[in-house]
Order: C-alpha cells, then structure tokens, then sequence
C-alpha cells in the first residue's frame, strides 16, 4: 500500500469552490483501480491562533512571531493506494480542463509526495 499526500492552499474567497471541486471527485476515485481510500481535509483558519492566544499571556508569546505560510484556506487531502503507479495513472487519466476547474482559485505553495509510515 501507498499513502499519498497532498496540500494546497486556497484563495479564501474561493475556498468552497476548491473544497467542492476536491469532494465532487471521489466518484472518479472510487472507481480508479488500485484506488483504497481517501480523507480531504479543511483548516480550522484561525482555530490554533485563537486558541494559543487564550493560552498563553502576552509576555509568554513575546519573542515568538507566526510562522510564515500561504495566506489561503489550508487542505490537507491523505490518499491510500495499491501502488505509486496506480496514483500516476489516476492522475494522467483526468484532463487539463478538468485540472483547470480548480487551477485558478488555488495558490502556488503545494505539496504532493508518497510517504512512508514510522
């Protein structure tokens, strides 16, 4: 089994767009060979900086700034396959004008790679 990794961040006033465009797809896994399962996931924005900020006092956050990211809705989406090819073939099986539904509400900053688990 493969697990494969994605992250993305999208325009926030796009961020229903993208998170549809990423569930309306599960049909198509579900049907992809070697396909074993899928969670898409979307930040909480905001949720752990409230949180900390709550927390912690002022003085206990002085001298620990934000770290830098994408200014965009955060998803997270884990894939299961058979293979690392089964994956690439799902892939080149879906086309530019379907990519192009979502290409243009997210940002640059992106991740997608196989993991191994520890």
């Amino acid at each position: 089994m493969e697990t494969y990794v994605v992250t993305i961040y999208a325009q926030f006033e796009h961020a229903n767009e993208v998170a549809d465009y990423y569930t309306g797809l599960q049909p198509l896994y579900e049907a992809a060979e070697g396909f074993i399962g899928r969670k898409v996931y979307r930040a909480k924005t905001g949720a752990m900086v409230k949180a900390v900020m709550a927390t912690y006092s002022k003085e206990e956050l002085s001298g620990n700034p934000e770290e830098a990211h994408a200014q965009g809705e955060h998803f997270v989406m884990i894939e299961e396959w058979e293979s690392i090819q089964h994956r690439i073939n799902f892939g080149r099986g879906l086309s530019k004008e379907h990519h192009m539904k979502v290409i243009p509400f997210i940002l640059p900053e992106h991740s997608h790679e196989f993991y191994s688990e520890l």
